[in-house]
């Protein structure tokens, strides 16, 4: 604080400055007074400041050491299950590395429609004739079957050899001549039939080619002069 014995302007706005003084060096820090009053409660907290400017990329780091080589992993086919239709297919990896085992669980899909019949196949080959097997018991005698249809009749046997002429026997007596008969009438002429119809024209032919032109005549005399 200065010294104000001698102005009258802070004489007169500082009540202080009524009196005169000389400042003294500091004197000793006193003691430290007792605590303070119990600690009031936290103030609300204050809103989030500006995001301040990114910093420079710091420099790369120098590159590490290679690591040693890993074990190379196997995988195998573990279970195959298959499972209800309509169900998720699951997929599960077990096993310790390096050696894995894929256990599968596929879902029954539904049974397909059925597929058109195939062609024929061809005939195989005939296998060889079985042994003939051993001869079974006589089977009882069957009722007798109707009698069947006659049959048509052969056909004319082959004539036999004509047998030998016999013993002519004797002439008889010649007969008594009888007597002509009378002539008969003769029959009416019959009546001349009726005149067939005339035939119908015949078509007529096609025209036959033209021959060819005759030689031209010899050239007549020269006839007399006029008057």
């Amino acid at each position: 604080m200065s010294n104000c014995c001698n102005n009258s302007d802070q004489n007169h706005f500082f009540p202080q400055c009524r009196f005169c003084y000389v400042q003294g060096p500091t004197g000793p820090t006193g003691p430290a007074g007792p605590s303070g009053g119990p600690t009031g409660s936290t103030g609300p907290t204050g809103p989030t400041g500006v995001t301040g400017p990114t910093g420079p990329t710091g420099a790369t780091g120098a590159t590490g050491a290679t690591g040693s080589a890993g074990a190379t992993p196997s995988l195998a086919i573990g279970t195959v299950t298959t499972g209800l239709p309509g169900s998720a297919a699951v997929a599960t990896i077990t096993g310790v590395s390096p050696n894995f085992l894929l256990n599968l669980t596929i879902p029954q899909g539904p049974t397909g429609a059925t597929g058109v019949t195939g062609p024929t196949g061809a005939t195989g080959v005939t296998g060889p004739t079985g042994s003939t097997g051993p001869i079974g018991a006589t089977g009882a005698t069957g009722p007798t079957g109707a009698t069947g249809v006659t049959g048509p009749t052969g056909a004319t046997g082959v004539t036999g050899p004509t047998g030998a002429t016999g013993v002519t026997g004797p002439t008889g007596a010649t007969g008594v001549t009888g007597p002509t008969g009378a002539t008969g009438v003769t029959g009416p002429t019959g009546a001349t039939g009726v005149t067939g119809p005339t035939g119908a024209t015949g078509v007529t032919g096609p025209t036959g080619p033209t021959g060819p032109t005759g030689p031209t005549g010899a050239t007549g005399p020269t006839g007399p002069t006029g008057p």
